[in-house]
């Protein structure tokens, strides 16, 4: 096969989980080559459990609520709901019902993006929330340390990553979903400790609402079951109405809490990771930069497969291009196979 005509799936079998952080030199260069030519597409499923459920926020701008909710309704009955945000220009906001990972929850999401798509726009307060239930964490102690403290020491990585469709955060990002990394790992280090039981650590978490990672819905009685709005909500992705990017936000957030439950869970790496820190891991505006070898740590501890491992790098690495302002939204180059038309 010429070099010419390879695809990102001929240089990695997508099925293998190969470990991306030992590449170097020629073998790393030919993966970020071969990612650039390559533009992801809608999966059907994501091959989640059926235990695990999800919730989408979708807000958009510069659009008339009353026709976007009719045109809703009409599609979908009251399963999606059509709301106003005080927070957004001439905006709505669309509600999912409690989704999981199935090809009708793909369609759909497919469906109301085309419907969306012409009558609105992903403008400068816009943002792509996702609520997880809790009981993909579980309701024991060391899977929620091991959660916060896999975000304070990746969110730089993250937080690129749920740009999405654009190299930058919307210019809302610090008014509703502020970075909250050095939080996180204070909270870490005082929960550690034996006497610090979960609901407590919780509490010490749920104290502000418009941060990354929301706390304030779960329900400290029951942490780790299934109830009606006891979830993790993620707040820092931008908005989009490329059901791609959704997907692909749903299935990072979701990888992340499997890993912190895990018994793979590397404590070892991840302080590795910390004590190498310097101020451009933790100061937000550090988070637009690229940082491979962080991105490609974590890539290899989530995720188990190169298909996954693909779509994530592709997503973060954006072909290698840097804004260095969130003062406007820059859109990124095409990073999917959906057509934005604006």
């Amino acid at each position: 096969m010429e070099e010419n005509n390879r695809t990102i799936f001929d240089y990695l079998d997508p099925s293998s989980n190969d470990k991306l952080s030992d590449m170097r030199g020629m073998d790393l260069l030919d993966l970020i080559v071969l990612l650039n030519g390559y533009y992801i597409p809608l999966r059907s499923t994501l091959g989640f459990s059926s235990d695990i459920t999800f919730g989408l926020e979708l807000e958009i701008e510069n659009t008339d609520i009353n026709e976007i909710a009719i045109m809703i309704d009409e599609s979908f009955g009251e399963k999606w709901d059509t709301t106003g945000d005080s927070t957004l220009y001439d905006g709505a906001e669309i509600i999912s019902p409690i989704l999981k990972d199935s090809i009708q929850t793909w369609q759909d999401l497919d469906e109301v993006c085309d419907i969306v798509r012409p009558l609105a726009s992903i403008d400068n307060h816009s943002g792509g929330h996702i609520h997880i239930g809790t009981q993909l964490l579980g309701g024991k102690k060391q899977g929620w340390l091991n959660f916060i403290k896999l975000w304070s020491v990746y969110e730089n990585i993250i937080f690129r990553f749920t740009y999405g469709n654009f190299l930058n955060a919307r210019k809302t990002v610090n008014e509703y979903a502020r970075a909250i990394a050095m939080k996180f790992w204070d909270v870490y280090q005082k929960s550690v400790s034996s006497e610090v039981d979960l609901p407590l650590m919780i509490a010490s978490l749920s104290r502000k609402r418009y941060q990354a990672v929301n706390f304030c819905n779960i329900n400290r009685d029951s942490v780790g079951s299934f109830k009606q709005d006891n979830t993790i909500e993620f707040r820092c992705p931008n908005g989009s109405l490329d059901p791609v990017i959704w997907q692909n936000n749903v299935n990072l957030f979701v990888k992340l809490l499997k890993y912190a439950r895990s018994s793979n869970f590397d404590d070892d790496l991840i302080e590795k990771r910390h004590r190498i820190f310097d101020n451009r891991y933790v100061e937000f505006v550090w988070y637009n930069e690229i940082f491979l070898e962080q991105a490609l740590e974590l890539c290899d501890m989530i995720f188990d497969n190169n298909l996954d491992k693909v779509y994530f790098l592709k997503q973060y690495l954006k072909e290698y291009r840097v804004c260095q302002t969130n003062s406007e939204l820059k859109r990124a180059p095409q990073l999917t196979k959906t057509l934005i038309k604006r």
